[in-house]
Formats: structure tokens, C-alpha cells, sequence
């Protein structure tokens, strides 16, 4: 899973219904105690992560996958804004209080957004965070070789740090996305000290640093250490916010789905945050009545099979139309999805909107892929035009070459069972297919920003305001020439849907923003790019009962992880967790 950018205890009862009957709350009562109601304070605890990072420099390509931020850095690194359970925005402990135009902290001609940052925030070395880490912290994303993205930063005139306890943001234009700039999904705020030798440079290069440690904290948690075998996380005591209960976490790897199911069975992990797979957790878990389990419907993670629109043989747009008629998304849904989302539908809505979430997946402008269904005769119809034939072996064939491509996904048993159904109706409907598995890690972080791919299954991270020109603009295409820096690795350019798309980010009246985007999706559905949309993944968090208590799964259904609010969990009684 990439990123790019409620509350309810559950027994061991199907999943299924649990997705059905999700309800949402912004707080919960913690779910055990030892004594007169009060959290234990104190103890250990190990966390699985069912993917791991290869490198933790948020600055970089690190950043493209969503387990840096879930296994090591959301827990250190501050943030402006941040979302919430409600999938809104709100002022995270760092600030005061949140920009609004009625409170003058955010202003549209010119367009300014002002940052008050909290008195009490100081960085663990007890230096306090000020506008001069704002400035640090844009000049690397700016500037680093290599940079994961640097959609509304680079929209920033300047930031005026005259006064050090508030940073105000001077953008060139409007920039509705500005909540997701040093915080929402994916932004953060660096420590400038933590950096001394980058200091004396005019442009901050970082990446370099944060191959293996992150010399900073300004969250609830310090990383201890950072290995390809773990993440050692220890309390923050000079953190201003709320302080854990517990003394340390520690995230393991357990990348295989069964490794990770049976490490909570056995209870060598105390929770994951798996991925629905092929089968039922209330047939994985119904052995061990300690595991509890809730599960969120999913509005994060939008499932799709993603083109490469600069390999062929997808660079021929026939080919692409094609490949939408010829995937049996239904199949897949019904298949495999629903038996952990009992309501899971075929994913309609554009990139990277979810539907429930906002306006933008409203049909029908919203949903410009609905129209989609595995339909051989349209192949048929669409590839004779474009002058293939079917070969003796019942491939199309144009030129003497197959129509043969490559689908690559990541080690989930899921995604290896969609591989399966999928290609079996693709050679039904005359495409030459190889199946290939990668390590995510790979995957995310080499292949798919150096283009070497055809087409891969996976989910990429969305946010309640679906700003995508970092993600689908022209701009952001990883090349040689900017250091693969850029998260278009799908290598789309319309040039019509990029102008849409700066134009939405200028637009503060959601109901015309939302307008142009519907526009950017239909460009989406006309080019039939960036993929083919397939589902919304299901959120879900299991863990021990006997061992860990706390309001435990309360942030599944966001882009933060079952994980976000670790700092709340705590032993379920005294010794339970050591």
C-alpha cells in the first residue's frame, strides 16, 4: 500500500458484520484497567507490521510506502494539521488553534495560512519548535535529490518567520490542499537543529540522512533504534501532549500473511493491522477467545489495477480501453472481497476519491468508471479497430507481436488470488499474461518510480480532500533527469486535466472544486488512465485482549493505521504485557 495522503469492542464475531454495523465516535472509553479505572502504567509490547520499510527518510521515495509512516515515523515527527476519525481536519497539538478565514489565520487575497504554534511544543532535546523547522523542513522537500513529492510546497512563496512561535505561509496562489503542507495525510515537521551540518547550505539536501535513525522527536514517542528486523519506539517524556502508558513498543516484520496471523495466535505480537485476505478472521481467530478484532469499511485505500501509460504495449490507448473491458472487476469483488466486506461494491468513483467521503464521488460525474464491466465482445470490438487479430494460439496479435504484458503485485494472498481469477479471464478475453509476485519494498520504492512496470495491482492512500496534481500531474512524473522525484509513476500527462487540477487546488468553494474534479475524472475515464479501479480495502485491527487494552482499533478508518493512538494503549492488567 502507498500513501500519498467508529469506535466499537468486538468479540471474536465475523468481520463481516462488524464492516456492515462500523459506527464512528471521536473518543472511547479505554476498554480495561487495573485498578479504579486507571490505565496501567508502564510495560512492553510488540506490534506486527504486515509490510516494513527498506529505508526511513520521509523526505524521499522511503516515503512511498505506508508502513514508514505506520511502523516509525507518525509516531516521532509533529504535524500541523492533521484528520480526523470523522475523516475531517483539525489543528494537531502542535498548533493553538486551526487557520479559518474567521479567525484571520487564513486569508485568500493574498493567500496566506498562518501556523500559531503551541507554546508548550519542544523537540525532545528541549529546544522548542518554531517557524525556523517550518522553513528547514519545506527547503528539503524543495531540494532533496530524489524527493518523494513536492505538490504544495513548491506553491509557497515564502514563509515569514519574523515572529518564531507563529509561521505564516505565503503561497504564490491559492492552495485549497494546504491542510495536507507540514501535516494532514503524510507532511511533517523536521527539527532544523537535528541537522547541523545541512545548516550552513543554502539547499538541503537529506538524502543522505534518516537512513537508519531519526535524530529527532516531537511526538509522543522517540525511536529508540530502527532495523530491517524492528522498530524500537520508547515514551517522549518531554512531549507536551499526551504521554504513553506504556515505556516501549516495539514493530516487528511479519510480511507473510500467515506468519503475521499466527504470531497473534501464538502471542508473540500483541495486535496487527492486517489486509483482508481470502479467507474469514472469524475462521482465523475463533480458536483464541483473547483475540478481539473491529473492522472499518475503508475509506483510505483505493484498490486499482495501475497502468504505465510509457511501456507497451499500453502506450497504445486501444490497448488500455481493452484492458478495462477485459477485467472481471465483479468477479473479484464478490470472489475474494466480500467475504470480510459482506457490502463491498466495484469501485466507480475517480482517482482518488472514495465514495461517502465528500462530494466527489457523487455520481454520476463522480463515478466516470461505473460504466466499466468484463465484457469480451467490447475487447473484441475495440482491438479489431485498432487492427489486431486473434493468432492459432487465441492471442491478439498486431505486427507480428502478441498482446502479452506483465502484472505485478505484492506478496498478500489477496492480491495473488485476484492475480489468479484475473488472468484467467484475461487469456479468456485474448491478453498473454505473465504473473509476477515482488516484496513491496521493491515494488513501491524501485520499480514503480523508475517505470519498470507494465501493470500492478495495489492500493494507493487518499485523503478527505482529494487534491491528486502530486500524484497524476505532469510535473510529477519520476524521470532521470529529477532524480525519480514524483509520484505520477503512471506516467499520464493530460495536459487538460493538469489545468484542471491546479485549477481545483485554487478553489475554495468545495461545490465548484468539486465540479472541476469530476472534470480530471472523466479526462481519467476518456484516457482510460491511471488504472483500472477495483475496490476499497477494509481497515482492520486484531489484537489480545490478555494483553493490551486501550481504545484499540478507534483510528482504522484512517490514513494513520489501527496503530495512530498507541500512545493510548496500555497492559490489560499488571504483568500482562513485560
Amino acid at each position: 500500500m502507498r500513501l500519498r495522503w467508529l469506535i466499537r469492542t468486538v468479540a471474536a464475531v465475523s468481520v463481516a458484520g462488524l464492516v456492515a454495523a462500523a459506527c464512528s465516535s471521536s473518543s472511547a472509553p479505554p476498554q480495561s484497567s487495573s485498578t479504579a479505572g486507571q490505565p496501567v502504567q508502564g510495560g512492553k509490547i510488540v506490534l506486527g507490521a504486515e509490510q516494513y520499510p527498506e529505508c526511513i527518510n520521509v523526505v524521499t521515495q522511503c516515503a512511498s510506502a505506508s508502513w514508514l509512516y505506520w511502523a516509525t515515523t507518525q509516531y516521532v515527527m509533529p504535524r500541523a494539521m492533521q484528520v480526523t476519525i470523522q475523516g475531517t481536519f483539525d489543528k494537531s497539538p502542535l498548533l493553538t488553534e486551526a487557520p479559518t478565514l474567521a479567525n484571520g489565520d487564513l486569508t485568500q487575497n493574498p493567500f496566506t495560512v498562518k501556523f500559531k504554534i503551541n507554546p508548550a511544543a519542544k523537540w525532545a532535546d528541549g529546544k522548542p519548535i518554531t517557524c525556523d523547522d517550518f522553513e528547514f523542513t519545506r527547503n528539503a522537500i524543495i531540494n532533496t535529490k530524489g524527493t518523494y513529492g513536492t505538490a504544495g510546497y513548491d506553491s509557497i512563496d515564502k514563509i515569514d518567520c519574523s515572529d518564531e512561535s507563529v509561521a505564516v505561509l505565503n503561497y504564490k496562489t491559492v492552495y485549497t490542499d494546504w491542510y495536507d503542507v507540514f501535516g494532514g495525510s503524510t507532511g511533517v515537521v523536521l527539527e532544523k537543529a537535528a541537522f547541523p551540518n545541512e545548516n550552513t547550505q543554502a539547499k538541503i539536501d537529506l538524502s543522505t540522512e534518516m537512513q537508519d535513525s531519526i535524530p529527532f522527536s516531537g511526538g509522543p514517542w522517540k525511536l529508540q533504534s530502527w532495523s530491517k528486523d524492528q522498530t524500537v519506539l520508547v515514551r517522549n517524556d518531554a512531549y507536551w501532549g499526551h504521554k504513553p502508558y506504556l515505556d516501549q513498543v516495539t514493530i516487528v516484520p511479519r510480511t507473510d500473511a500467515a506468519t503475521e496471523i499466527n504470531s497473534l495466535l501464538s502471542g508473540d505480537v500483541s495486535a496487527i493491522f492486517p489486509q483482508p485476505g481470502t479467507t474469514s478472521f472469524v475462521q482465523q481467530f475463533a480458536s483464541v477467545p483473547a483475540i478481539k478484532f473491529k473492522a472499518d469499511p475503508g475509506t483510505v485505500f483505493y484498490e486499482a489495477l495501475w497502468i504505465n501509460e510509457s511501456k507497451p504495449p499500453f502506450d497504445d490507448k486501444a490497448v488500455r480501453e481493452a484492458l478495462f473491458w477485459g477485467t472481471d472487476r465483479q468477479a473479484v469483488v464478490d470472489g475474494l472481497v466480500k467475504k470480510n466486506n459482506p457490502n463491498a461494491t466495484v469501485l466507480g468513483c475517480g482517482v482518488l476519491a472514495f465514495p461517502g467521503v465528500g462530494p466527489w464521488c457523487d455520481p454520476p460525474n463522480g463515478t466516470p468508471f461505473a460504466q466499466f464491466h468484463y465484457d469480451t465482445n467490447m475487447v473484441s470490438q475495440v482491438l479489431t479497430a485498432d487492427g489486431w487479430a486473434k493468432d492459432s494460439a487465441g492471442f491478439w496479435a498486431k505486427g507480428g507481436k502478441e498482446l502479452a504484458f506483465t502484472y505485478d503485485t505484492t506478496q498478500k494472498d489477496r492480491r495473488i488470488a485476484t492475480q489468479a481469477l484475473l488472468k484467467e479471464k484475461f487469456v479468456e478475453a485474448g491478453f498473454k499474461v505473465t504473473l509476477k509476485v515482488d516484496d513491496a519494498t521493491l515494488l513501491f520504492e524501485t520499480k514503480l518510480p523508475h517505470g519498470d512496470f507494465q501493470v500492478a495491482d495495489f492500493a494507493e492512500g487518499g485523503s478527505p480532500d482529494p487534491a491528486i496534481t502530486g500524484t497524476l500531474g505532469c510535473a510529477a512524473i519520476p524521470t532521470a533527469a529529477n532524480g525519480y522525484a514524483g509520484a505520477n509513476d503512471f506516467h499520464w500527462c493530460n495536459q487538460q486535466a493538469d489545468a484542471l487540477m491546479k485549477q481545483a487546488d485554487q478553489e475554495l468553494d468545495t461545490a465548484k472544486r468539486a465540479a472541476l474534479m469530476q472534470q480530471v475524472y472523466a479526462a481519467e475515464a476518456a484516457d482510460f488512465m491511471p488504472g483500472v479501479p477495483l475496490y476499497t480495502l477494509a481497515q482492520i485491527t486484531a489484537w489480545r485482549s490478555d494483553k493490551i487494552a486501550g481504545p484499540i482499533g478507534a483510528w482504522n478508518n484512517t490514513v494513520y493505521s489501527g496503530f495512530w493512538n498507541i500512545d493510548e494503549w496500555y497492559c490489560a492488567k499488571a504483568g500482562a504485557c513485560t
